[in-house]
């Protein structure tokens, strides 16, 4: 499920102008698709798994780290949506698609 919300985040981040992302004085839009697409990235490791991909788990492969790393990406989704898509929200009016 986070996977789904930080590809999300990936197209949201994708498809906003990056003035928007210097007018809210957050950090740039380049950095934000590459913070939720890792954070994508990394969420859906454990998915793919039960996909037949036949990939191990990260809190079997890394342990202890695995967990962290899902916890990172977890609050990073988390701030986007939180604060970064809002405050875009506001430069950009209330619709959010399409993005012109």
């Amino acid at each position: 499920m986070l996977c789904l919300f930080a590809l999300a985040a990936v197209v949201d981040a994708a498809t906003t102008r990056e003035d928007a992302f210097r007018a809210i004085g957050k950090q740039t839009k380049r950095f934000w698709i590459v913070v939720t697409a890792l954070a994508a990235l990394v969420s859906g490791l454990p998915s793919a798994r039960y996909l037949g991909g036949g990939w191990a788990s990260l809190a079997g492969i890394f342990g202890g780290l695995g967990f962290l790393l899902i916890l990172a990406a977890l609050i990073a989704t988390i701030v986007y949506y939180v604060d970064v898509r809002a405050s875009l929200k506001q430069i950009n009016g209330r619709r959010s698609w399409p993005r012109r």
